[in-house]
């Protein structure tokens, strides 16, 4: 194996050969060989030095840098991504900012799992049904992915859940415990490709009424179906519930933390009204790949999804039944015209989703007199093609563009009278052109424009307090980017600078009930510059301990260049919920005999909490640090021991703040400390040679 080094996240973590046996099994540190890695950011399936996107990789050995009850702190070493968990359970995730419409779960930022939409038609995404469990790898493509990905300006993450060898058997246990109540336990079969994965997972919370129950089983297989054909299946079912203790302000924050959203004399709270999320989710997909010839590829991706969602809130009771189907094909054709490789994709991707929705009175959690009855239809619609070509071997051009449409159909039953409304956003074409220019074999300078197109979600234009919001407008943007990177035996890194011109932001508001709802904001101005840097201080294989010193880091500057809000001008505002600066930095120590140590240190800037820069909250200083020991035991028989613990410095710690909020509710309050045990055995046999 040769050695080669992955600009983004990958370059910081510290990843050791496996020795002929599984990474879990390994014993003792053979060399620091990272495995090579192909980047599948817009189908280029190239490597990192070489692709035209920016791109943040998080592998299985990326996560075992922290401990395995969230992704959350694995994400946040990657500039200009965010993660956070405003409470067990309630995930937020954003890239480059494009959280500023996410008051809670995932949007305008597109997920696919194993090649398949996992995002649904209406642009939400599940993720806090998956157990940690059921990923092993992230690649996160940043900025807008419109021209293949469908419509989008946040950014694409593309999933994966894959065996560590397919050519192994075995069978694996894990338990974890922590503060808080935490536990988790999680279980593997694994039979050649073919992989089922249970999961469980509670905490109490560290705030009053912040429980999370969430069970999830996950099947994969993929089979070679003859010589020139794959067929992969995913199947997962999860059932969660996690009660959602709501905002406070800042001196309820400052009499004591822990509290839940307080009653008032006209608005009761949250541990009043029982407020809790319940979500059961069911999703079956497969992913045909068909070798039509020495050039040609064509792959079909189709999904069926069904979920059933209660959510009692502050001022309603809210029931969702939602079925969803969908897919994806893709034709690719591989040619060398002379000295110059293409590779051309093109396809479509296609998807629909039927919401019944019904809210009603919530007297202490119970459902009772009934408020609306409404059904939502969403169709979308991508049709994409791409050109890449690499020249002369080191310069690679790309192009493509994308049409996309949009339709909701909206129907209400009650309140009477009846009606029914329609909103269409009409196609719109979206381009993305790239250039990757090699200069010594290690360094690549690269340089992109993009266009991204976000038509509201489902929870946007029918925001929890019922209602249809048709005069909402799609976001549209351009993103001019350009980048450094270097591969080396010593040190690595990158550098991207980017400026992104977003217009009709959509923002979110809330009334006194703490029922949401949103707006567009004319235009914004984001600029940042993103970089990761890593350097090997030890890394002769045959020495006792290997380190690596690594840092990434983040600056940004978004800012309202258009922005009206009644008679209040906040053009020139800095956007909400954007930290001006954010740095992450680690030392990674791998010694014999299985002994692993890795020691993170994360620094935040203050930010603004409204539009109007009123507010701001404290930065923080986080250390993160995490010891494991792996060993073989003969043949067959493996173990992992490990321990975490977390500690933060800050005036007001919050692992998701409420933006713009009513009556100055800003505050989720997170631990400041945590620790995390966990123990890992496992069973391989009949290992068969490829």
């Amino acid at each position: 194996m040769r050695k080669f080094y992955i600009p983004g996240l990958c370059v910081s973590i510290f990843i050791f050969i496996n020795p002929g046996k599984s990474a879990a099994q390994s014993d003792s540190l053979r060399t620091n060989e990272l495995d090579e890695i192909t980047v599948n950011a817009f189908e280029s399936k190239t490597d990192p030095l070489t692709t035209t996107a920016t791109v943040g990789l998080i592998s299985s050995r990326s996560l075992e840098r922290f401990a395995t009850n969230t992704w959350t702190n694995a994400v946040n070493t990657v500039p200009g991504v965010k993660m956070e968990e405003r409470s067990p359970g309630s995930y937020r995730f954003s890239v480059r900012g494009s959280l500023i419409r996410s008051p809670f779960g995932v949007r305008n930022v597109k997920f696919y799992w194993n090649g398949i939409p996992f995002t649904d038609a209406s642009g939400n995404t599940p993720l806090n049904s998956l157990d940690y469990g059921a990923v092993q790898n992230m690649e996160i493509i940043k900025g807008p992915g419109s021209s293949i990905y469908g419509a989008g300006t946040g950014g694409v993450v593309l999933l994966q859940s894959q065996p560590d060898n397919d050519f192994t058997n075995r069978a694996e246990q894990s338990v974890s415990i922590g503060k808080y109540g935490f536990q988790s336990r999680n279980s593997t079969i694994q039979l050649g490709d073919i992989s089922v994965q249970y999961g469980h997972s509670e905490q109490d919370g560290y705030r009053n009424h912040s429980s999370m129950v969430r069970d999830a089983i996950r099947f994969t297989s993929s089979s070679r179906l003859g010589d020139r054909s794959t067929l992969s299946i995913l199947g997962m079912y999860s059932d969660l519930k996690y009660e959602t203790p709501g905002g406070i302000n800042l001196a309820q924050y400052q009499s004591n933390p822990k509290l839940a959203r307080q009653s008032t004399p006209t608005v009761p709270g949250s541990e009043a009204q029982q407020a809790a999320i319940y979500t059961k989710l069911a999703l079956i997909g497969g992913n045909y790949t068909w070798q039509l010839s020495d050039n040609w590829t064509q792959s079909n991706a189709l999904y069926l999804t069904f979920t059933d969602f209660a959510n009692p809130f502050i001022s309603n009771y809210e029931k969702r039944d939602e079925n969803g189907i969908g897919g994806r094909n893709i034709w690719q054709n591989r040619s060398q015209i002379g000295n110059v490789k293409t590779n051309w994709t093109t396809g479509f991707e296609w998807q629909y989703g039927k919401s019944a929705q019904r809210n009603y009175d919530n007297i202490g959690g119970r459902p009772d007199k009934q408020q609306t009855v409404e059904d939502i239809r969403t169709t979308s619609l991508s049709v994409f093609s791409q050109l890449e070509a690499v020249l002369f071997t080191d310069l690679t051009l790309s192009a493509g563009a994308s049409y996309n449409t949009f339709k909701y159909k909206y129907e209400r039953f009650f309140v009477l009278p009846y009606s029914k409304e329609a909103r269409k956003f009409d196609g719109i074409f979206v381009p993305r052109f790239a250039a990757n220019k090699v200069i010594a074999k290690n360094w690549a300078l690269v340089a992109s424009y993009s266009g991204g197109y976000s038509p509201p979600t489902l929870q946007e234009v029918r925001p929890s307090a019922g209602g249809f919001r048709r005069d909402l407008e799609a976001e549209k943007g351009m993103n001019t980017e350009f980048g450094i990177r270097k591969t080396g035996k010593v040190i690595t890194g990158e550098i991207s600078v980017y400026h992104f011109g977003l217009r009709e932001t959509i923002v979110r508001r809330t009334n006194e009930a703490g029922a949401e709802f949103f707006i567009n904001a004319g235009k914004t101005r984001q600029n940042g510059l993103e970089w990761t840097v890593a350097y090997d201080i030890l890394s002769n294989p045959k020495l006792p301990v290997m380190l690596k010193l690594w840092n990434t880091g983040t600056a940004t500057k978004y800012t309202f260049e258009n922005f009206q809000q009644a008679d209040v001008d906040l053009s020139g505002k800095r956007i909400p919920g954007i930290p001006k600066f954010s740095q992450t930095s680690g030392l990674d120590a791998l010694f014999k005999y299985g002994f692993a140590a890795f020691v993170t240190y994360q620094h935040g800037s203050s930010f603004y909490l409204n539009d109007a820069n009123t507010v701001e909250n404290t930065p923080y200083n986080q250390w993160i640090a995490r010891v494991s020991w792996k060993k073989s035991w003969g043949q067959h028989f493996y173990s992992e021991l490990s321990a975490s613990a977390e500690k933060v410095n800050a005036g007001i710690y919050s692992l998701g703040y409420d933006l713009n909020a009513f009556g100055n509710r800003y505050y989720n309050s997170a631990p400041k400390d945590n620790l995390w045990a966990g123990v890992k055995i496992g069973w391989e046999w009949q290992k068969n040679s490829k």
